[in-house]
């Protein structure tokens, strides 16, 4: 199975991605509002872009059709928008 994109048209806030990343111990998981779906995701590291408001992010996610699959997508806290790209996972 090929990459999977999502778009992004509403998330969560600057805090709850960094409380996600700060306790991986505790499996937060994080909401995105897709065009498709919706997604839980585990966050597993985030990197900020630029000027403070774009971030890269790296998880994989917790539930849907594509639960398991890691994903690695763009996420501006501005707008509450952006992209997530999956694949499945190795095997």
């Amino acid at each position: 199975m090929t990459e999977v994109e999502l778009r992004i048209v509403e998330g969560p806030d600057k805090p709850a991605l960094h409380w996600a990343v700060a306790y991986p111990d505790r499996h937060l998981h994080i909401h995105f509002d897709t065009f498709e779906d919706t997604v839980d995701a585990h966050l597993d590291r985030m990197q900020e872009l630029g000027d403070g408001t774009q971030f890269e992010l790296h998880g994989h996610r917790t539930s849907g059709l594509y639960k398991g699959w890691p994903f690695k997508g763009v996420y501006d806290l501005e707008t509450r928008s952006g992209v997530l790209k999956a694949q499945p996972p190795a095997s």
